[in-house]
């Protein structure tokens, strides 16, 4: 092996450098590297004297690199620092540690430039005794330069008489100011290394340093600097497979990140979701398997089934499964239980992370990992309670064609259906695959995968797998369930329009698909959902919850908005009280009670509504609709004046809502983040959501009540668009798809508090006086007809302040609006009615910009400044803040704004409508830009504003 000599003598008189202290970069070992530091200040300190630290631990401990560190760290400090490490390949070479260490060879001639004693003349290669002379007298020699620090490495591989040359040299030179650190790997090199540590501690006083795992905290600190943010509780709960050992944990952290399997959010790394299906890193494993190569193969072997068989498993399993007794396994066991790899637990022996266990199973050949399951699956099949195990080794190792795997299957999937949907869906989507068409088994095992994953998702297979099983011959019943399953998946999916529920619906038709098609006959045409719902109730004793939720879904899309709210919260009182278990609706009447109560913005009902519905979710395991609190809290957000938490919920609530496929919610999402975007005045980020609001209207049934509604939503968000951009065509074509489906407008009214009031400036404004009537009358129809709802009460007092310019009607409503947006909106209409006292407007504006200023509603605020200018009246709207005088940092935030829009291609002229400021007032922004960034044209401006804005976001 070559040699590690660092570096050749300092003199003594040489002064010692201040980085010799600092610290090295190796993270929980503080303790031993203070022991380090302590040693090798007692050689260098009067009275000069030196010492031996025996440092023990795994591999990948950090062994190495901490006699690295010790080494540099005293040839730094005027040592002169001989450093080697044994070598398994030079093992039979007498002294070459110690010989390569010291520069000298092994056969006791110098190593490289004749320094140190020279070989004697002629004969063959001296005795040990006198390699070990020569050893000795360089050791002399280094000392007269000043302290020696002797750094030996893996001495499990050295031989006999290197173990003998240290034990004889370390005696030698105790009185000397010479340190030995000397290293071994845990366990290993036999008892000749084992007596040399044993003897030095005991007659030379050498101190032990075990490496021990790392600390969690260690661990954590480890994680946030390889990842570049702290840990999530789940992604150290995941490390902790590495147990403490540094570099398997670096191994695996690594492979997380080359992976993309770990995310940063809000600053936290966090785990994400792979198609691996949590396996290990590749690399992680690779290390997992070298850390076994020491071992003998049968340990080896006994692992690999262990891993096989589970995180726990008996000894007389193990033992079947090699086909030997528990008597012929036992040294492979024990082997395995001084790796710490397994441990007892009662009466199995288990993998003490199952991290470790799949990182073995992801390094066995698929074809044999399979056989080995299916072994398994044969040996424990004949225990009672036994179907259950060997369909979680049938799902790895059942083949085509295997009629008694597809039993075994479809028995498991049946019996955990109820409790783990999850695994339900996992075992019968397995038995479908190995099934041929003609198993007895496969209508029920469709049935069951459909129902599984209707609730766990995602929604699309489940959709698919109904229509193919519907495909096909079926039993009658078995028919029955995959049609309304199919009903159900399509409602959350929201696509409930493309369901054709049976008209009258047969007698003997289980409640739960009753109500699965009214939820799908009401998104196709509400009047006749609520018809049938009627019939349903009167016909029953007693409503259940599922047919309440219907019936308060399809008030709520009549326009009858207090009785929609009644019975929802009875129906989420009858769920109270309702069995326990999978609920008759797939949509549970809490989720549209909170719905409801969230754009009525009725808010503190609604917050502990959601916080109640993500219990519930969690707690009957319907993972399918986690996506749903997050889009509603998104609501609630916004509502409140929040609009980065806003889109922040509303990112997170549609992206889990997509891993399902559960669409029910996300035009709500959409917008939310299109709301975010018009009040911050990125236009292009809210055209963006705009049409994928619309994508999703082209996904519906044209004729159907809900695309209607999408319709009109899309509608306004594109009338909004338009008119925020002076796009008076566009505009113009916009508010002709609101204004020309009454019923659609009406829903809207309902759900958007603001959106009255808007549509009636806009007609308005374009002088359309009778639409802008018509408009505030529906509002005020909607405000008569639910007099018990604050929302529409004070958006249809708004509208109609606008519509007939009364002062009080526009102050009632900035008091009365639930809506902190909505309120601002009436504060800035009454500031511009014409013909009132000019201090009575400036003070509504003034409250109009506040307001705006708290929701982060910039162009809105933006909009009120000008207003004020135009009374003669200016505010300061920038914060003092310490900027450097050049670069992208040194921009004010007006800046910002005007580099942002002409990034995008504005004129001077557009941008300044956008922001509701002067042309002249860009172009002076604009020279500042210029001169600040040190740049010359626009298109030198969009170069480095794509530097400035996609860099960090891809970094995110």
């Amino acid at each position: 092996m070559p040699s590690r000599h660092l570096a050749s003598p300092v003199p003594p008189s040489l002064p010692t450098r201040p980085e010799a202290r600092a610290a090295p970069p190796l993270l929980g070992r503080d303790r031993q590297w203070q022991l380090v530091q302590r040693l090798l200040d007692a050689a260098r300190s009067a009275p000069r004297r030196g010492g031996v630290l025996l440092v023990e631990g795994l591999p990948g401990t950090g062994r190495s690199r901490l006699l690295n560190d010790a080494a540099a760290l005293a040839a730094r400090g005027g040592f002169s620092a001989a450093h080697a490490a044994a070598d398994e390949l030079r093992r039979a070479m007498p002294l070459a540690p110690l010989a390569a260490a010291l520069g000298q060879g092994p056969g006791g001639g110098p190593q490289s430039t004749g320094a140190g004693p020279s070989a004697p003349q002629g004969g063959g290669p001296p005795g040990n005794a006198a390699l070990i002379e020569r050893l000795s007298a360089r050791v002399d020699e280094l000392l007269r330069s000043g302290p020696v620090a002797v750094v030996l490495d893996d001495l499990h591989w050295a031989d006999a008489v290197t173990l003998a040359a240290v034990r004889a040299l370390v005696t030698r030179f105790a009185a000397q100011p010479v340190v030995w650190l000397l290293a071994r790997c845990t366990g290993e090199g036999g008892s000749t290394v084992e007596r040399l540590f044993t003897v030095l501690r005991e007659s030379e006083g050498a101190e032990l340093l075990p490496l021990t795992p790392l600390a969690p905290r260690a661990v954590a600190e480890l994680t946030a600097q390889r990842l570049g943010a702290e840990p999530a509780a789940e992604l150290l709960a995941y490390v902790e497979g590495a147990d403490g050992n540094p570099a398997a944990l670096v191994a695996l952290l690594d492979g997380l990140a080359e992976e993309r399997r770990v995310q940063i959010v809000d600053g936290r790394a966090r785990l994400a979701r792979c198609p691996s299906g949590g396996l290990p890193p590749h690399g992680f494993g690779a290390l997992v398997r070298r850390r076994m190569e020491p071992f003998h193969p049968t340990t080896r072997l006994l692992l690999d089934v262990a891993a096989v068989l589970g995180r726990a498993s008996t000894p007389d399993d193990m033992a079947r499964m090699l086909g030997e007794t528990p008597a012929a396994v036992l040294p492979a066991l024990r082997e395995a239980l001084a790796s710490r790899m397994v441990v007892c637990e009662e009466d199995a022996i288990a993998f003490r992370h199952e991290l470790v266990r799949h990182a073995l199973l992801a390094t066995i050949p698929g074809p044999l990992r399979g056989a080995l399951h299916r072994q398994a699956a044969d040996m424990i099949l004949g225990r009672d309670g036994g179907v259950q195990r060997a369909a979680a080794h049938l799902v790895h190792g059942a083949r085509r064609g295997d009629g008694q795997a597809v039993e075994v299957l479809r028995a498991a999937a049946s019996a955990v259906a109820a409790a783990e949907p999850r695994a339900a869906a996992e075992l019968a989507l397995r038995a479908l695959e190995i099934s041929r068409p003609e198993d007895a088994a496969r209508p029920r095992l469709f049935r069951v995968a459909v129902e599984a994953l209707t609730r766990v998702g995602p929604l699309p297979r489940a959709v698919a797998l109904a229509r193919e099983a519907l495909a096909g011959p079926l039993p009658a019943d078995q028919a029955t369930a995959l049609r309304h399953g199919l009903s159900r998946a399509l409602l959350l999916a929201g696509r409930a329009a493309e369901t054709a529920p049976q008209d009258p619906p047969p007698a003997d038709l289980p409640e739960e698909a009753l109500v699965a098609d009214l939820h799908g006959l009401a998104a196709l045409d509400v009047s006749a959902a609520a018809r049938r719902a009627r019939e349903e109730t009167e016909r029953r004793a007693a409503a259940s919850s599922g047919l309440l939720g219907v019936l308060a879904t399809t008030h709520w899309c009549a326009g009858r908005v207090g009785e929609a709210l009644r019975v929802a919260r009875a129906a989420v009182a009858r769920a109270e009280d309702e069995a326990p278990g999978p609920g008759t609706s797939p949509v549970p009447p809490r989720l549209l009670l909170a719905s409801m109560l969230t754009q009525l913005r009725q808010t503190a009902e609604a917050t502990a509504t959601v916080e109640l519905l993500a219990a519930e979710i969690e707690a009957d395991g319907t993972p399918v609709l986690r996506g749903a609190p997050m889009i509603l809290n998104a609501c609630l957000a916004l509502a409140r004046g929040a609009p980065d938490a806003a889109a922040t919920e509303a990112t997170e609530g549609l992206a889990a809502a997509e891993e399902t496929g559960m669409a029910l919610l996300s035009s709500l999402g959409g917008r939310v983040l299109a709301e975010v975007a018009l009040r911050r005045g990125d236009l292009a980020a809210a055209d963006g959501h705009v049409e994928r609001l619309a994508g999703r209207v082209a996904e519906q049934r044209a004729e159907s009540d809900e695309a209607r509604a999408l319709t009109a939503l899309c509608g306004w968000l594109a009338a909004r668009l338009a008119a925020a951009r002076g796009d008076l065509t566009a505009l113009a074509t916009a508010l002709r798809t609101v204004h020309g489906d009454r019923r659609a407008l009406r829903r809207l009214l309902v759900a958007e508090p603001a959106a009255a009031a808007w549509l009636v400036r806009a007609a308005l404004d374009a002088g359309d006086r009778e639409t802008a009537g018509a408009t505030a009358g529906l509002a005020q129809g909607l405000a008569s007809d639910n007099a018990e709802v604050p929302s529409l009460a004070a958006a249809a007092m708004h509208a109609s302040g606008l519509y007939e310019r009364d002062r009080w009607a526009l102050r009632r409503a900035g008091e009365e609006h639930q809506d902190p947006w909505a309120r601002a909106s009436a504060a800035e209409d009454l500031g511009c009615l014409p013909g009132g006292d000019r201090e009575a407007a400036v003070d509504a504006l003034d409250r109009a910009m506040s307001g705006y200023a708290r929701l982060g509603a910039e162009r809105d605020e933006a909009r009120v400044r000008r207003r004020l200018r135009r009374l003669g009246v200016r505010r300061r709207h920038w914060k003092h803040a310490h900027r450097p005088t050049s670069g992208w940092a040194s921009l004010t935030a007006t800046e910002r704004r005007v580099a942002d829009l002409v990034a995008q291609g504005m004129t001077n002229r557009q941008a300044a409508a956008q922001l509701f400021l002067s042309p002249h007032t860009v172009g002076f922004h604009l020279r500042q830009i210029f001169r600040k960034l040190g740049i010359q044209s626009r298109i030198e401006l969009v170069r480095l504003h794509a530097d400035a804005v996609e860099g960090p976001r891809g970094a995110a």
